[in-house]
């Protein structure tokens, strides 16, 4: 009867906890308004090619000869606007729930496009008013079992930003060389 007793007190013990779930993922989060870059979670809404030549053409009359002068530029990669869901703002903070940007590709189309979810990092210019990709800079990521953001690796959300801010983004001048 008391062996009765003692299971059926730990039966109720254990079915009357309440379960939680623990949430390891730190909310890895920086902000340093002085670097013009914005790295985040962000969930592929579209992705969609354009022509970066389309416009390219600028007139200017010579001030000495009155010629008309045209000047062409001529961009070489393939030309991307897209948007994307912002989940978690990683690095500094875009104050919306959706961005749009402009990504070049020489390549081809952006590889980061063939991800639902990725780490993506962007530069604003203010004299386009409009956010760029850092040209092939991305972490593809996904959720893991406990629901917290993960490289393909497993890696943190720390671990990749960090890996891209002392590799890349330092070469790019972004951030000092260590």
């Amino acid at each position: 009867m008391n062996r009765i007793l003692t299971t059926l007190g730990i039966l109720i013990i254990l079915i009357s906890c309440k379960s939680t779930k623990i949430d390891t993922e730190s909310e890895f989060k920086i902000t340093n308004d002085s670097v013009n870059l914005y790295a985040f979670i962000g969930e592929k809404i579209s992705v969609t090619e354009f022509d970066p030549n389309e416009n390219n053409e600028r007139m200017e009359i010579d001030s000495i000869t009155g010629d008309t002068l045209i000047f062409k530029s001529y961009v070489m990669d393939k030309g991307f606007r897209n948007k994307y869901k912002v989940i978690r703002n990683v690095y500094n903070e875009l104050r919306t729930d959706t961005v749009e940007f402009d990504a070049y590709d020489h390549y081809g189309r952006p590889a980061f496009e063939d991800y639902q979810n990725v780490l993506l990092y962007l530069s604003y210019s203010e004299e386009k008013n409009k956010y760029y990709h850092q040209k092939y800079i991305f972490d593809p990521i996904e959720k893991d079992r406990n629901g917290n953001w993960k490289g393909l690796k497993g890696e943190s959300i720390e671990k990749l930003f960090t890996e891209q801010k002392n590799g890349y983004l330092s070469a790019r001048g972004l951030f000092d060389s260590k």
